[in-house]
């Protein structure tokens, strides 16, 4: 009986050491890769862009006919440390299948640290977007000899405060 004790609280320790440690665990927020963005636009096809961004999370929300061009909005609703976000990429493809541009916006993540790192081997620019002539946005452009490739950081005001919205677009040239 006197080793019976130590072991039941041994148990419980063990069980209730491994929860917290569980709880603890960030909430993970994953976003395509650079490669898999650009990837992504090479498709220049709907149908197959519409299901990979579907392993992802997203879902289709809305299709918007332009002139020169189709767009389509995919949204995903996630929570990072107890706060709801919705993240959104649009996916526009010329209507002859030439050129396709992806859009990722986000405020869910730091798409800045994260995607800068991957765009060591792209060229950088300057510039010349119209996002990046906002005093109130920060945008880095780099380009490769098939991609353009813009990564912003959007001051926005928000209701409880100041935040940031992420931005990232690749564009196949």
């Amino acid at each position: 009986m006197k080793a019976f004790l130590p072991t039941i609280c041994l148990m419980f320790l063990t069980l209730f050491s491994s929860q917290a440690q569980t709880a603890a665990a960030p909430a993970t927020n994953p976003f395509p890769s650079i490669s898999t963005l650009t990837g992504w636009a090479s498709l220049n096809n709907q149908s197959q862009f519409d299901i990979a961004i579907r392993a992802v999370g997203f879902k289709f929300e809305v299709k918007e006919p332009s002139e020169g061009s189709t767009a389509y909005t995919y949204i995903r609703k996630v929570t990072v440390n107890e706060v709801n976000y919705t993240d959104r990429i649009v996916y526009r493809i010329t209507n002859n299948n030439s050129a396709s541009i992806i859009s990722l916006v986000t405020a869910s993540t730091d798409l800045v640290s994260l995607y800068t790192p991957q765009l060591s081997t792209f060229k950088n620019n300057n510039c010349k977007t119209e996002m990046s002539k906002d005093k109130n946005t920060t945008c880095a452009c780099y380009e490769s000899v098939n991609f353009a490739i813009d990564l912003c950081d959007e001051r926005v005001k928000l209701t409880m405060g100041d935040g940031n919205k992420y931005f990232v677009s690749v564009a196949k040239k």
